[in-house]
């Protein structure tokens, strides 16, 4: 009898517009599909070898794992062969999803989930898992022993309860059971949990209510950043043009603008892949003097010997651990947020704004002129138009009249 197992990528693009990884096992000329948590974009793998290339991050790491992955299920090939001295895709199948699925808890998924973000840079959302975890410990000293069958409407409403009493609001709950939510359809996906066992049908995540709070300038603010003369607080130069900078490049994050590199931009244009979520972006700068100057200016200010645009990381990402490139990115950007803070005193700007807003101003200000939303959401990269449209401010009530008057 002949057999094989080989990772494979699949076409068929997922909701995130990345293609799935899958373990394929064929057992005399029949093949059988095996999901795997990872997922690239098709120029991230290398379809001879049936691993990631040089471009997926982490790929020596992941490559291990994948190794791992083939290495499991031809144990299992070898052991039904010992064991029984015959093996097919039944036998197989049968020993396989037992082996991989039989004692899976709560915490061990969503440990495996934490492990996975690790490697593949998404500090924030594993941050955001992270901090799940640790209230569930809180709410539960034992939470290490719960199966998801446990995680049921009951555990959901007392988590919440406690939650509450512990002074948490609607939009950090909604988080909290957001990723518990995520972790379920996982577990249902790879088999570990029956989908009868689905608290969400009952529990809605969807009842808490999203307060939206006002995190962009208006035109004219933004105005006045750009007009602002430099001079008058010169520390805050790089704080200024960066904020400048996310704005005309689509409300790009801090996070990722660390990471631009000289030899990624050509002619005002440029591809990257947001930390955040792994969507690729295509973005094209406008041709006006600010954008020039800017360039211009980091070209003769080069404080660290990088080939990254902007004086954020010292060294190499290659060279930081995990930890560390999250270290020294929270504290420059925690700098910059507080020159930024001058630059808005001085300008009578009397708002909390942080690095961030200039991604929420971006899509504000495209909106209001009349950009779709949908197109607003591509260039933001988010996978969901709701996302979006809590990015956006809402539109003053004088502005309303005014385009509702010209219809009539």
């Amino acid at each position: 009898m002949n057999a094989s197992v080989k990772t494979v990528c699949k076409k068929n693009a997922l909701k995130d517009g990345l293609f799935p990884i899958y373990l394929r096992v064929t057992i005399d000329r029949k093949s059988k599909f095996y999901s795997t948590p990872f997922s690239c974009r098709l120029i991230e793998w290398n379809e001879h070898t049936g691993e990631f290339n040089a471009k997926f991050r982490n790929y020596i790491v992941f490559n291990k794992t994948l190794r791992k992955i083939k290495d499991d299920a031809s144990d299992v090939i070898d052991l039904l062969q010992k064991e029984y001295g015959i093996y097919n895709l039944v036998l197989f199948d049968k020993y396989y999803s037992k082996k991989e699925n039989k004692n899976l808890t709560f915490s061990q998924l969503l440990e495996k989930e934490l492990q996975i973000l690790k490697e593949n840079g998404q500090i924030s959302y594993k941050n955001s898992i992270n901090d799940t975890y640790s209230a569930l410990k809180k709410f539960k000293s034992n939470i290490q022993e719960y199966k998801f069958e446990n995680i049921d409407y009951q555990f959901l409403t007392d988590f919440e309860n406690f939650l509450r009493k512990g002074g948490a609001e609607d939009g950090g709950i909604s988080v909290y059971m957001r990723n518990i939510r995520m972790l379920y359809n996982k577990a249902i996906n790879y088999k570990i949990v029956q989908s009868q066992y689905y608290p969400f049908k009952e529990f809605k995540v969807s009842k808490y209510k999203k307060r939206k709070i006002k995190k962009a300038l208006s035109n004219k603010e933004f105005q006045q950043i750009l007009d602002f003369n430099i001079n008058e607080i010169y520390s805050a130069r790089n704080a200024r043009y960066l904020y400048i900078f996310s704005y005309y490049a689509r409300g790009m994050n801090f996070t990722d603008l660390a990471e631009l590199k000289w030899g990624d931009v050509e002619n005002r244009k440029f591809n990257y892949t947001r930390n955040k979520t792994n969507v690729n972006l295509k973005i094209k700068l406008p041709d006006i003097p600010i954008i020039n100057e800017i360039f211009d200016f980091y070209k003769l200010y080069r404080p660290y010997d990088t080939h990254y645009i902007f004086p954020i990381l010292k060294k190499e990402i290659k060279e930081y651990s995990d930890k560390e490139l999250k270290d020294r990115k929270d504290s420059v950007l925690k700098y910059y947020n507080k020159e930024l803070k001058k630059i808005l005193d001085f300008c009578n700007i009397y708002k909390n704004i942080t690095f961030y807003t200039a991604r929420h101003t971006f899509a504000t200000s495209a909106l209001r002129n009349g950009v779709n939303m949908n197109i607003i959401k591509q260039s933001l990269g988010h996978q969901s138009i709701k996302t979006t449209e809590n990015y956006v401010e809402d539109f003053a009530e004088n502005e309303v009249d005014e385009v509702l008057n010209a219809m009539f």
